[in-house]
């Protein structure tokens, strides 16, 4: 991706938030706006770091001393936007990218569908227009847990009984009684035929 495409988001942000801002301040009375860089911050709070695969998930930005401005929040590859409660016209989604136009608010909450499986970091940066200041949003790392799919154990095999020993040897000398005995019957009537 090269500069300039870099470049576009922050520059639609700049401009609807300098809209915004003359809109506001044509009827906001001047001694009531102030804002410095130091007491301005933006931290974010998910529901879940862990969330299961393809639930969705609550992601909260704390929002301190940023009278007006705006926020683009950067969802990791694979995750989804899914809706937020803040104003249509104050939210633009563009890819990965969720940019927030904020006017005087301390939270926004919007939600996020998880991938299949894998992680990802949340990433953002807030911007002042007051005083054109701008900062990072920290980072905040998110891993998939896969659901554990219940696997049936396989159900148990009737094995055969070990022979017990000396058992060949028993029917060995049973197959051979049972042929010996008529061969035995046999030679006895022949014997006994001759002796008459």
């Amino acid at each position: 991706m090269n500069e300039n495409n870099k470049k576009v988001p922050q520059m639609l942000l700049t401009i609807s938030v300098v809209i915004l801002a003359i809109s506001v301040l044509s009827f906001a009375p001047i001694g009531n706006v102030k804002a410095t860089a130091t007491d301005t911050s933006v931290t974010r709070t998910l529901s879940t770091t862990n969330p299961t695969s393809g639930s969705t998930f609550e992601v909260m930005l704390n929002i301190t001393g940023l009278e007006i401005g705006g926020i683009v929040e950067i969802i990791p590859d694979g995750f989804a936007f899914v809706s937020t409660m803040h104003p249509s016209n104050q939210t633009y989604l563009s890819g990965q990218r969720v940019v927030f136009v904020v006017v005087n608010e301390t939270s926004i909450k919007y939600e996020v569908r998880a991938q299949s499986e894998g992680s990802g970091t949340f990433s953002g940066t807030w911007y002042h227009s007051l005083n054109e200041k701008e900062g990072d949003i920290e980072r905040t790392d998110v891993s998939v847990k896969v659901a554990e799919t219940y696997t049936p154990s396989p159900s148990p095999t009737s094995t055969p009984s070990p022979p017990v020993p000396g058992f060949e040897a028993v029917f060995a000398l049973a197959g051979l009684f049972v042929v010996a005995v008529p061969f035995l019957f046999r030679r006895r009537r022949r014997g006994g035929e001759r002796s008459e």
